[in-house]
């Protein structure tokens, strides 16, 4: 891992850094992740590595296990599960935006979705920035759908945040991203919720199948 060059806050290096090596294979479900070594490999000091984990592990990329903190273990069978959910909450969340979203949320929403294709556009775009992006995108969604957004996506990400967090990794996929938050903000801006729930039915489809494939695995 290279070492933290100050370009970006160092929880933020070292969580870009541990999901960069979950998508390269280097690290695994249930792979350790010590203080100690993150520290020596990001030079960021053990505080700034303890606030990145604990960030990971709110995000559901890791857990806690006997005093110790892993990378969370997944698989197709949760991620079925989390599939479902997420289509309710989003389908709930699209119909009540296209009937009461006012012009100032959807402007929202079309800042959003600017960020995340600035963050794409990136030669090599940090995974963290990029899911803090498209989280963002979301909780906009959801928040103008008068949904609880904090509890909604702590939920998801007990089940799902490992898969939901390798999503935006791999060859072209940032770019892919892009296009399927362009379908749904497009669907709601004009006001189209059939539109937009298939639209964001794609994006969910297309992002647990390349989770997945980070992981060796397949939906």
């Amino acid at each position: 891992m290279p070492a933290n060059d100050g370009s970006a806050p160092a929880p933020a290096s070292v969580r870009d850094e541990v999901l960069r090596s979950i998508a390269r294979g280097d690290l695994r479900p249930g792979s350790p992740l010590p203080v100690h070594v993150l520290a020596a490999r990001t030079s960021a000091s053990p505080e700034d590595v303890v606030a990145a984990l604990d960030e990971l592990v709110e995000i559901g990329v890791a857990r806690v296990a006997g005093g110790a903190v892993v990378v969370a273990e997944t698989g197709p069978d949760k991620m079925a599960d989390a599939d479902e959910v997420r289509h309710i909450i989003e389908e709930v969340a699209v119909r009540r935006f296209v009937r009461q979203a006012t012009q100032s949320q959807i402007n929202a929403l079309g800042r959003a979705l600017a960020e995340v294709e600035r963050v794409a556009a990136e030669p090599e775009p940090s995974l963290e920035q990029l899911i803090r992006a498209r989280d963002w995108f979301f909780v906009v969604l959801l928040r103008a759908g008068g949904l609880a957004t904090r509890d909604l996506l702590r939920r998801l990400r007990s089940h799902a945040g490992l898969v939901m967090s390798l999503a935006v990794a791999g060859q072209g996929r940032p770019a892919e991203l892009v296009e399927e938050l362009r379908a749904v903000h497009r669907a709601l801006a004009a006001r189209d919720a059939d539109a937009a729930v298939a639209a964001c039915d794609e994006h969910r489809r297309n992002s647990t199948v390349a989770g997945l494939r980070q992981l060796g695995a397949t939906p």
